[in-house]
């Protein structure tokens, strides 16, 4: 469950999580092999739900995030990833290339049908395909604490908060 409130002068943008929940066990397939999101433990990390094909929110969002990783300086203790929703297009080599399109240090995910649709369950990720096989997703950005806990999420409309956020993050988290 999220908590909801305005923002008033100095807090963190985002929705945080009232009972933030551990996500280190969800398993997915990385290029390089088996992943799981507990290999990025002892760092904070942005997860962003998307697919290769889409024409208009996942380009411009991980764009977004690649101009703020490289604003604040690319901080080693900070990891972005993006996991597909579309796993019978998206292989985990085609979501890597994706991914590291925008910055070479981003980790792309996909993985099987059944452990993508684990994954976006665990996320509370909606995502379909239609019959004329077009995707659709929720396009939020969550937050992972340094013990793999979602902490925050952030909808699209508060992405611009989102880099004001990444260092106060990266400090408390």
């Amino acid at each position: 469950r999220i908590l909801g409130g305005e923002r008033t002068s100095g807090e963190l943008g985002g929705t945080p999580f009232q009972t933030p929940t551990s996500v280190s066990d969800v398993t997915l397939q990385r290029s390089e092999g088996d992943f799981s999101f507990a290999d990025l433990e002892g760092n904070v990390v942005v997860v962003f739900f998307g697919f290769v094909r889409c024409p208009d929110v996942c380009p411009l969002t991980m764009n977004r995030l690649a101009e703020m990783y490289r604003t604040i300086g690319e901080p080693n203790d900070l990891n972005i990833v993006m996991v597909t929703v579309d796993p019978e297009h998206d292989t985990p080599e085609i979501t890597q290339n994706y991914a590291g399109g925008f910055h070479e240090s981003f980790i792309g995910l996909s993985g099987t049908n059944t452990q993508v649709a684990e994954a976006t369950k665990r996320f509370y990720i909606g995502s379909s395909i239609t019959g004329d096989g077009q995707v659709i997703h929720t396009d939020p950005v969550l937050i992972l604490d340094r013990e793999g806990k979602m902490q925050r999420v952030y909808s699209q409309t508060s992405m611009m908060q989102l880099q004001q956020d990444l260092p106060k993050l990266l400090k408390t988290l």
